[in-house]
């Protein structure tokens, strides 16, 4: 599924952005404001496609719950014209 796949990469940007409006109001010296940066990135990354993967579990369970009901219900159906169109008649053979 691809209804998802951005939920990385705006949670890693977002996380990013935060990160780097915090340091620079503390004044982080450069190679510290890098590290940082990249760790946090990395690991709001890493939960961002955790995240994606639930949520494609989520919806891909409702859409089988979804898809086995119409199915049912499709059967169920089929049924009942069948038995429809055989009550009103005899079938003989002679």
């Amino acid at each position: 599924m691809n209804k998802f796949r951005n939920v990385p990469a705006i949670i890693t940007l977002l996380a990013g952005f935060i990160t780097s409006v915090i340091m620079i109001i503390h004044r982080y010296s450069l190679v510290n404001f890098m590290w940082v940066l990249v760790s946090t990135m990395l690991a709001f990354y890493v939960g961002g496609v955790l995240i994606r993967f639930a949520l494609n579990k989520v919806v891909q369970k409702k859409n089988d719950k979804e898809d086995k009901k119409s199915h049912d219900s499709e059967d169920g159906d089929m049924q009942n014209e069948n038995n429809a169109d055989n009550d009103g008649e005899t079938i003989r053979d002679n």
